[in-house]
């Protein structure tokens, strides 16, 4: 049942990033917010309950932007080894740890991206704007990161209590 949950916060979260935020000028540098997806998945999630939730965001982007196939669930799956491999060494219920691995895992995904894009134009690190760019990107997921992260945790436990309710109201009937 939890799969519904994430599955719908990557929707909701895809809905909102292409159209609200890409039309938006003060937001023009803004990051992927399906990466605050993986990023809580890979904190809090078993391995059984997120990589189905991966694949499907990642299959799902990939269709969407134009880039090649595949950057996109290769990055989440990178990033959510990454982020379980993190994990295992850092406290991950500090606010000061979700401020600073959610620009972690933007910049990761950028790095990325450009290199695959890199790949296909020589002169591609040349422009400046790029750089600014992703500035504004780590900015903005050090800002917005933790606060998605909150609200997805909020999310889970309200998702849990309804769906024990429900449980324990169908046990006895």
């Amino acid at each position: 049942m939890n799969y519904l949950l994430y599955i719908l916060s990557c929707l909701v979260l895809i809905l909102i990033q292409t159209t609200v935020i890409n039309y938006l000028p003060l937001f023009n540098g803004f990051y992927d917010l399906v990466t605050v997806v993986v990023i809580f998945l890979g904190l809090t999630r078993s391995l059984r309950e997120s990589i189905p939730v991966i694949l499907f965001a990642g299959f799902l982007m990939d269709n969407l932007y134009n880039g090649p196939f595949g950057t996109y669930l290769t990055v989440y799956l990178w990033l959510y080894a990454c982020i379980r491999w993190c994990s295992v060494y850092f406290n991950v219920k500090s606010i000061l740890f979700l401020a600073f691995i959610v620009p972690a895992g933007v910049l990761f995904e950028n790095i990325i991206f450009l290199g695959s894009f890199a790949m296909f134009n020589s002169g591609f690190f040349h422009r400046s704007d790029i750089y600014i760019i992703v500035a504004e990107q780590m900015v903005w997921s050090m800002i917005t990161g933790p606060v998605l992260i909150m609200l997805l945790n909020f999310l889970q436990s309200i998702w849990s209590k309804l769906f024990n309710m429900q449980v324990a109201g169908q046990k006895g009937q």
